[in-house]
């Protein structure tokens, strides 16, 4: 699918300019010039001035639509809907550092001197954390054109088939970023409707979590209604039935209701979109998962999507987070930011038979050897560095790995045992068939089958928040024997430290709604 951008903000009027401010700004930019100089000359733009009629500067300029004319059929319900996908670049910008770097599994070469990086990767984070602010702003701007979309559809004469199609699109959009950000920041303004002033946005102050919690249920249950799959190559990557439900049932795990996620599990893993050539499943090969040339493939329920060759460039930004920063590559990836690293404690439990150590390479620099993943590598690249593999948000293996969970806390390891083998043969691993009679060992080896087979995918921190062990698995990781460039030294999380700050300047603008995180 390819998006663009289509969507402007409605046009600022100019504003009236009066003598006086043309002499006080004169005299600002010309202290030297001599008063018999500059005073005709003040006088002759303040009766330039003076003889134009208050109406020109009124004037709104005419080529920028605004939103009560722009809405008018069923394109330009498309084109708002289009850049709202276009939009979960931004959104998705940093999901690594949120999911992966401020996890045990990745970390920033201290070399860069990222702070926003560093901070993270070490739990030291503030409120100005450029990545904390960036990720609440593109979040917000995701759900605003969902919200226009919502907000004005209603009013465009369109085939009404199409017309539910794009209001569950936007719903599943919105419910997406507000699971993410609920996650990362706890409370937040919960918003879903279009804001027709600046003055609006004041009156917004962070709702409670289950508020927000009951709006995404709400809005994923609605999507549940989308199509099951896309034939024309341009709806191609969408949301569609099955991401509604996958990511309902995540959210589902996340609140344990068990449950609730189960019924929903159970079509994604015994319905016929689960099995079978033409429909989601495990690919044979592990590598095509991530391959470039195979995106929105059969394992890939949603992604957010990229493309190489394009003009202006398309590609993901990833490939060069995951790679060292010195000069230690050939060809056209020589250096990279050093900021989405494997670590060695991570690299180290991947068994030598493994399949899925194709996608970890390691290279050794001046400084030291170096690991990092190749998921987000595009060997299709010949002359610029422009990597078309997409961000997968959901993925058939973590549907498998979910299921398995949801049945072993549902106090039934036996029947979990088949998802997580499938999983495990997949990568070319035996699973031990003792894990069926045992739930604590079960669990156990879920938690490490998702570390291995999600690795750099964002999803460690919020697996080990789910399962209330992010403190003490990070705290024993800060403490292990990894070198001060993978972890710092003396670092830990406190209990405060389970949400990441509100970004500082919302508290400042708006210090009556917008409270700040304890700790911060």
């Amino acid at each position: 699918m390819q998006l663009t951008m289509a969507w402007k903000m409605a046009p600022i009027p100019y504003p009236a300019i009066f003598p006086w401010q043309l002499i006080s700004l004169f005299n600002q930019l010309n202290p030297y010039i001599m008063k018999k100089t500059w005073l005709p000359i003040v006088c002759f733009f303040a009766c330039l001035v003076l003889s134009c009629s208050k109406d020109y500067f009124d004037r709104y300029p005419t080529d920028l639509p605004a939103v009560d004319n722009f809405f008018t059929d069923e394109v330009s319900i498309r084109q708002v809907l289009n850049d709202a996908y276009y939009s979960l670049r931004g959104s998705y910008r940093y999901n690594f550092v949120f999911g992966d770097l401020a996890a045990d599994g990745v970390y920033d070469s201290k070399f860069n001197n990222s702070s926003a990086h560093i901070t993270i990767n070490e739990s030291n984070v503030v409120a100005d954390n450029m990545i904390v602010s960036a990720t609440w702003d593109s979040s917000y701007a995701t759900i605003a054109r969902a919200n226009l979309v919502l907000n004005n559809i209603g009013n465009i004469d369109m085939d009404n088939e199409k017309k539910s199609r794009y209001i569950n699109e936007a719903k599943f959009l919105r419910a997406l970023m507000y699971f993410n950000l609920v996650r990362i920041y706890g409370d937040v303004p919960l918003i879903v409707k279009d804001m027709k002033t600046p003055a609006e946005a004041f009156t917004y102050g962070r709702e409670p979590v289950n508020k927000v919690y009951e709006q995404i249920i709400t809005d994923l249950t609605a999507a549940q209604d989308l199509p099951a799959m896309y034939a024309d190559n341009q709806d191609i990557g969408r949301a569609t039935r099955w991401a509604a439900k996958g990511m309902l049932a995540k959210v589902y795990l996340t609140l344990k209701r068990y449950a609730d996620a189960n019924t929903l599990l159970q079509e994604l893993v015994t319905s016929p979109v689960g099995a079978g050539a033409n429909s989601f499943h495990l690919l044979p090969d592990f590598a095509r998962v991530f391959d470039a040339a195979n995106p929105n493939n059969a394992e890939v329920i949603f992604a957010v999507q990229y493309a190489r060759g394009f003009d202006p460039a398309q590609g993901n930004p990833f490939v060069e987070d995951a790679f060292a920063n010195e000069d230690i590559g050939t060809g056209i990836l020589r250096r990279g930011t050093g900021t989405f690293l494997m670590t060695e404690e991570l690299s180290a439990l991947y068994a030598a038979n493994d399949l899925r150590l194709q996608m970890n390479k390691r290279l050794q620099g001046s400084r030291r050897s170096y690991v990092f993943t190749r998921k987000y590598f595009d060997a299709g690249m010949t002359t610029k560095l422009d990597a078309g593999n997409d961000w997968i948000v959901l993925r058939y293996a973590d549907i498998d790995l979910m299921y398995a969970e949801v049945q072993n806390e549902l106090g039934n390891p036996t029947a979990a045992f088949p998802y997580l083998q499938a999983v495990r043969q997949r990568a070319g691993l035996t699973t031990d068939t003792h894990l069926q009679t045992d739930q604590a060992a079960m669990r156990s080896a879920i938690e490490l089958e998702r570390r291995l087979e999600l690795a750099c995918e964002g999803h460690r921190w919020f697996d080990l928040l789910r399962t209330g062990r992010l403190i003490t698995v990070m705290n024993a990781h800060f403490k292990s024997n990894l070198s001060d460039d993978e972890i710092g030294k003396g670092n830990s999380v406190e209990q405060y430290e389970l949400l990441f700050p509100v970004p500082r300047y919302q508290v400042n603008l708006n210090p009556g709604k917008i409270i700040q995180n304890t700790g911060y």
